[in-house]
């Protein structure tokens, strides 16, 4: 799991920096194809990213629309939290009005509607609790030592969300 410096830091530090410093990359990403589709970006505050889960405001004529943007998935695999670490609740319970998975695969960013992702969840993902990763695909799973609950499922699942779109990523300069 790439270049972590377990020797100097703890294992999970190493990969808590990568994963920030990796999610810039998504984050400029995701700016520059909004802005390519015609919208005005605004990044959010730390306080409102981590508290009401919200990455960003995008604007477009009139309207404006909260987004969360979600980086390094698998292919085809998407984490959905229900709980975060601490077992509070997770980024599918945010504030956020849609939800933008980068999803290389698909040429871009695949956007739903985060309520609609919420509903498709608790209905589809079974009420069991897990320990094992490899179990998770549509199960609750949690990690030793942490609160929270998160489930797989696959990129099939978001494109059958009705909001499902696909937003290419920026290719020109």
């Amino acid at each position: 799991m790439g270049n972590f410096d377990m020797n100097n830091r703890p294992y999970n530090q190493a990969r808590k920096n990568y994963t920030m410093q990796y999610g810039g990359v998504t984050e400029k990403r995701f700016t520059r194809t909004a802005e390519m589709i015609g919208c005005k970006v605004e990044k959010t505050p730390k306080h409102i990213d981590r508290k009401s889960h919200i990455d960003f405001i995008l604007k477009y004529k009139d309207r404006k629309r909260s987004v969360d943007v979600k980086g390094s998935n698998l292919p085809d695999e998407i984490w959905c939290e229900f709980k975060n670490v601490q077992g509070n609740p997770g980024w599918m319970y945010g504030e956020a009005d849609i939800i933008a998975f980068e999803m290389p695969e698909e040429g871009g960013f695949s956007i739903v509607n985060r309520e609609e992702l919420v509903s498709w969840c608790e209905k589809n993902v079974e009420d069991v609790i897990v320990t094992d990763k490899k179990d998770a695909y549509l199960k609750k799973y949690t990690r030793r030592g942490n609160d929270d609950v998160i489930s797989k499922i696959h990129l099939n699942h978001l494109k059958s969300l009705p909001s499902y779109r696909v937003w290419k990523y920026f290719t020109e300069y």
